[in-house]
């Protein structure tokens, strides 16, 4: 059983996938400093939000909420 779990680990947290969450947290850190410096509006912010999501695949996107 141990075995299968750190498989099924190993096949989650690839290299691309791991990447792809740290691009998304970079590109949410961005928009939401463009929010709070009011150079976007909120609704442009859920926009950004969205698009990130599809475009860098976080981990765990499937959980996230879809609007922050």
């Amino acid at each position: 059983m141990t075995d299968e779990i750190t498989n099924a680990r190993f096949e989650y947290f690839t290299q691309k996938r791991i990447q792809g969450d740290l691009d998304y947290h970079r590109a949410q850190n961005i928009a939401k400093r463009m929010l709070n410096d009011k150079l976007i509006s909120l609704a442009e912010f859920n926009k950004l939000s969205a698009i990130n999501r599809e475009t860098f695949s976080p981990l765990f996107a499937e959980i996230m909420p879809k609007n922050p």
